[in-house]
């Protein structure tokens, strides 16, 4: 396969219309449930295939009174009818309705107009009341298909068997997605047909992997069941979904999952951050005589004093931020000294971090996406400015003594570094950051060693970075690539991976720190497994990097990868350290000045070790923040920065635990799952909208696939939410995440 045989087209995709009896044929034996549930008058923007065209928002009536989302006009007739015509040209064999009684008169009065031909399939409407949609899908735990509850799943799953005739598969679709046609519907059809295997079949990525999507109806089987059997404690297990994404187009902006009407409203007559609701709670739980509620409280506390009462949803938000902190009740002695010295470790080193400690920041903001992008530290600020503004000159060139310094200090760096891993002398080439680290090892290494044929290890839960160069690689050499899933507990699943060793494969590449899962692998062991396999190994330590202390030779891999801006450092740098075995077996990407000693019309000499894979002028400013950024690790020692993250996990954990509808992804339960990066779902919210709200009540997570999509495929998620701390974060920090949570659950549950 050539590289423009695969380049994605930057042409409109143009879909020539099907034949009914092709699409007969493929369709018949799946029904389709549309959702016309969401009583929402936020409006429908749509989102065109074609480059030049801008996006539309759907109309309300004519008299300008607002409709719920399926109800909306475009292009002539109503969302609703948009979805239903795609499903009857499309011919699947039924086609369903489910719908609340808020529009039911109007959602009926569409269905049963639509039928145009004879052979068109029937459709039946089925009214539902939200809240026993709500309390069926609590009841049954935290169990969900991507953004499908366990009430429609149960729903659908039903209908699958309907009557003499039992569906191969339910395609669900929501009735507010007006460009959805027959055509979308037929292919994911086909797909399924032609993948046995398949379980779902999502469409990606027009929609962002919203619906339609396409479900075996031996998938709705088993989550049914296995959702009866774990009740109220919801699924206990990571699952295994074997999920086929069918791509439709360019990606489009995910406008619609703007957060929906009434829920914004929260934010319109308060003027409190969640770390502000915590700080309060705290000086309540200090003072209890004090009437923190009166109308002449002082919020000195949370910023300039006024003499003010708190409005009701600041109140609310402080008896969230006390209940919250009461479950510190609940922690045995030992719990509470741990978090009592985390909580102090993170205080003191907050004082180090410029940003969290500005006049907007302060007091106000809850950083928990240090696993993205960690804050900088003052000392590596300070070192970077130091060198631009009294070293800057290049290295290993000049022979003037501003030239002499700069280079000392740049070797000054990269020994810091080496020694923050415990690696020999020039064995660390400088990067771009973890991904060119990444990509160093698939082009220096792959295209010299794998050849057709050739066995590329890693696993489903793998960053994009640490997945893409090799399936590329593979791609150019013919090779294969092969996938180890996780267990129950989301940790690498050891015995698949122990028989994957035994195709010999060339090449192992697994994370040190998973990014969503936040579990360690077990590296030593598992390195040991594929040298005797007489494969290399290459690490991933964009996570680990900064949160645990490394020494590479008792890891035992050929690569490390990392990159700065996760260890409190610069943006632009990070790092590859190479084996001396592997270092023999490369080749550098190029050439150019600072990887040669000497160059002649007849030959060359590069200089050695590492220095030879950084061509040009290297990035010696971010080397020296670099280095003082892992200098300030050691100097508050790695063994407590991992202690440190140990704590806050399990109180993060616990937290979230406790608030309804919210699930862990991954067993956190032992130490290895306890690394300061927390992955989680809400029940009824999108990531996107998650993240959103807690975002405009000052706390920062990440949300969305990370990087990760066949991960959150084979699990069922449209993303997660995913919290993760720094050095600096504190107990408050966390509460006033769970606060966010929280509040958001309750807003969600009312709109």
């Amino acid at each position: 396969m050539t590289r423009s045989d695969h380049q994605p087209s930057l042409e409109p995709i143009v879909r020539p219309k099907r034949p009914r009896e092709d699409m007969r044929e493929v369709c018949n034996s799946t029904a389709a449930i549309v959702l016309a549930t969401e009583t929402s008058t936020s409006p429908i923007v749509v989102q065109f295939d074609e480059l030049d065209k801008q996006p539309v928002t759907c109309e309300a009536q004519s008299n300008g009174a607002p409709l719920a989302r399926p109800l909306q006009l475009f292009d002539g007739t109503t969302a609703l009818e948009h979805a239903l015509q795609a499903a009857i040209r499309a011919q699947v064999g039924m086609v369903y309705v489910l719908t609340v009684p808020q529009i039911s008169q109007e959602v009926k009065r569409v269905s049963y107009a639509i039928k145009r031909r004879k052979d068109d399939p029937v459709v039946q409407v089925f009214e539902v009341e939200p809240d026993a949609l709500l309390n069926r899908t609590r009841e049954m735990g935290n169990v969900e298909l991507f953004d499908i509850p366990f009430a429609i799943l149960e729903i659908a799953h039903a209908l699958a068997g309907d009557g003499f005739n039992r569906f191969e598969s339910m395609l669900v679709m929501r009735a507010d997605m007006v460009c959805i046609t027959e055509d979308h519907l037929f292919e994911l059809c086909e797909d399924f047909s032609r993948r046995k295997n398949a379980e779902v079949v999502a469409s990606w990525i027009q929609w962002l992997r919203r619906p339609p999507y396409l479900i075996s109806t031996g998938l709705l089987d088993r989550l049914v069941a296995e959702a009866q059997r774990a009740g109220e404690k919801g699924a206990s297990e990571v699952p295994h979904i074997a999920t086929v994404d069918h791509v439709f187009g360019e990606e489009k902006l995910a406008v619609n999952d703007a957060m929906p009407a009434g829920v914004d409203s929260f934010f319109e007559s308060h003027p409190m951050m969640a770390l502000q609701a915590v700080s309060l709670a705290e000086y309540s739980i200090e003072h209890p005589d004090e009437k923190l509620y009166s109308p002449n409280v002082s919020l000195s506390l949370i910023g300039p004093a006024v003499a003010k009462p708190l409005e009701d949803v600041e109140r609310t938000m402080v008896d969230a931020a006390i209940a919250v902190r009461a479950r510190s009740d609940y922690l045995d002695e030992s719990e509470l000294e741990e978090l009592s010295w985390s909580d102090a470790f993170g205080k003191r080193n907050a004082a180090d971090f410029p940003l969290l400690n500005d006049r907007e920041h302060l007091g106000k903001l809850a950083y928990l996406d240090s696993a993205a992008t960690s804050q900088r530290v003052d000392v590596a600020l300070q070192a970077q400015r130091d060198f631009d503004e009294h070293e800057n000159a290049n290295v290993y060139r000049g022979g003037y003594p501003l030239s002499a310094q700069a280079t000392f200090t740049f070797n000054d760096a990269r020994k810091a570094v080496e020694d923050f891993i415990g690696a020999e002398r020039r064995s660390v080439a400088f990067t771009a950051n973890t991904t060119d680290a990444l990509n160093l090892v698939a082009l220096a290494w792959g295209e010299y060693h794998i050849e057709p044929d050739d066995l590329i290890l890693t696993t489903i839960a793998e960053h994009h970075s640490a997945m893409l160069p090799f399936f590329m690689l593979a791609q150019r050499k013919g090779a294969q690539i092969e996938f180890v899933p996780y267990d129950s507990s989301g940790r690498i699943d050891q015995d698949v991976y122990m028989a994957a060793l035994e195709k010999r494969p060339k090449l192992v590449t697994f994370a040190h720190i998973g990014n969503v899962f936040g579990i360690e692998a077990p590296v030593a062991d598992m390195a040991y497994m594929a040298h005797e396999a007489g494969a290399r190994v290459l690490l991933d330590a964009a996570q680990s990097f900064a949160h645990m202390p490394i020494d590479v030779s008792e890891l035992g891999v050929d690569w490390l990868a990392f990159s700065g801006h996760k260890a409190y450092g610069p943006m632009g740098i990070g790092g590859l350290w190479i084996s001396p075995q592997a270092f023999v077996e490369m080749d550098p990407l190029g050439g150019g000045g600072g990887v040669v000693s000497h160059v002649s019309t007849e030959s060359y000499y590069l200089k050695q070790k590492s220095i030879q894979y950084e061509m040009g002028t290297p990035p010696v400013s971010q080397a020296v923040g670099l280095a003082s950024a892992v200098g300030y690790l050691d100097s508050i020692g790695m063994h407590n920065v991992e202690r440190h993250d140990a704590t806050l996990t399990r109180y993060a954990v616990r937290g979230l635990e406790a608030i309804d509808g919210v699930t862990v992804v991954g067993d956190h339960s032992q130490l290895d799952g306890q690394h300061g990066l927390v992955s989680f779902t809400l029940r009824g919210v999108a990531p996107a909208q998650l993240a959103a709200f807690m975002g405009k009540l000052g706390v920062a997570i990440r949300s969305g696939g990370h990087c990760a999509l066949p991960l959150h495929a084979s699990l069922g998620r449209i993303g997660t939410g995913r919290l993760s701390v720094g050095v600096h974060t504190t107990q408050a920090d966390i509460d006033a995440a769970l606060v966010a949570i929280e509040m958001c659950r309750r807003s969600y549950e009312k709109k």
